[in-house]
């Protein structure tokens, strides 16, 4: 059906979600195009495999679709969306113990060699903790660009529509939020 996507590529974020509500489905297909790969990068970040995140951004799709009409315009839609994408990954991340694994019931591999079942409490805790701590030491609207460019990322001309500043400007604060978060972590965690 190609020429329902060319019949909503036009349109704005705002648009599309009216014509969602309207009933036009692939309005929400529009919304999956657009925002769909900025959206599976911030899925990776909550889950340990490339099935995980797409289970991840799934759910968030599903949460999407049945809470448009909540969506509120003085938001932009791609902020949104990134929310409920982190929500997802969060609740994936910290109700694991909830989820059923298939693997749990199979003989074939003994349950001790089956890495997959491994489980690490504290790996990698650490690190999170030191990097955690030394981005509370720098500027917040700096980490703030830091975060946003390379962690969730999005472009520096977003991050500068979202903040209301120039694209320099935040090229500059995510230039300082590096060495600051360099200097705060010290040589033993570069």
């Amino acid at each position: 059906m190609p020429h329902a996507r060319c019949s909503h590529q036009h349109l704005s974020d705002s648009q599309l979600v009216m014509a969602y509500l309207a009933g036009e489905a692939a309005a929400f297909t529009e919304i999956v195009t657009r925002h769909g790969v900025r959206l599976l990068w911030v899925a990776r970040r909550y889950g340990r495999n490339e099935h995980d995140a797409h289970d991840i951004l799934q759910e968030a799709l599903l949460r999407a679709s049945q809470n448009l009409h909540t969506f509120r315009r003085e938001a932009k839609l791609s902020t949104w969306l990134h929310r409920l994408v982190a929500n997802s990954g969060y609740d994936f991340a910290h109700h694991r113990h909830l989820r059923e694994v298939a693997t749990l019931d199979d003989d074939r591999v003994p349950r001790d060699a089956d890495t997959r079942l491994a489980y690490d409490p504290v790996g990698g805790v650490d690190t999170r903790l030191a990097l955690q701590a030394a981005l509370a030491r720098v500027r917040p609207d700096q980490a703030a660009a830091l975060v946003l460019i390379d962690a969730a990322g999005y472009s520096v001309a977003h991050v500068a529509a979202l903040e209301g500043v120039s694209p320099g400007t935040v090229k500059s604060r995510r230039a300082r939020a590096k060495v600051a978060l360099r200097e705060a972590l010290g040589p033993a965690e570069e």
